[in-house]
């Protein structure tokens, strides 16, 4: 079975500017059962190996909703949100070391 680029099922890949800008390390993505509406990405700032290195780190999380339209057309939508987002505006801190956050609340 060969990948066909004309089919409905496409790989999205979000401009990796969004996350440069942020100055964060995209560590997970999921969604609940009971909450398929809702999508939670999971960011690492400054990157993942911070923690691991003894160097000061935050884990941001980012709730966004998915509507019910389109699915490519819902992907697209996400992905030009992160795009014009400012980390601070879009962004909790859910973690990390909290010395270093300005707002850890």
């Amino acid at each position: 079975m060969g990948r066909s680029g004309g089919g409905r099922h496409r790989r999205r890949r979000a401009a990796p500017g969004w996350s440069r800008r942020w100055e964060c390390e995209l560590d997970a993505v999921w969604t609940d059962q009971a909450e398929r509406n809702r999508l939670e990405l999971v960011l690492i700032h400054p990157d993942a190996a911070a923690d691991r290195e003894g160097r000061p780190w935050l884990q941001f999380g980012v709730t966004l909703d998915v509507g019910d339209g389109d699915p490519e057309a819902e992907a697209d939508r996400l992905a030009a949100r992160l795009a014009a987002a400012d980390r601070q505006e879009l962004a909790e801190v859910w973690g990390g070391s909290w010395h270093h956050s300005e707002d850890p609340a």
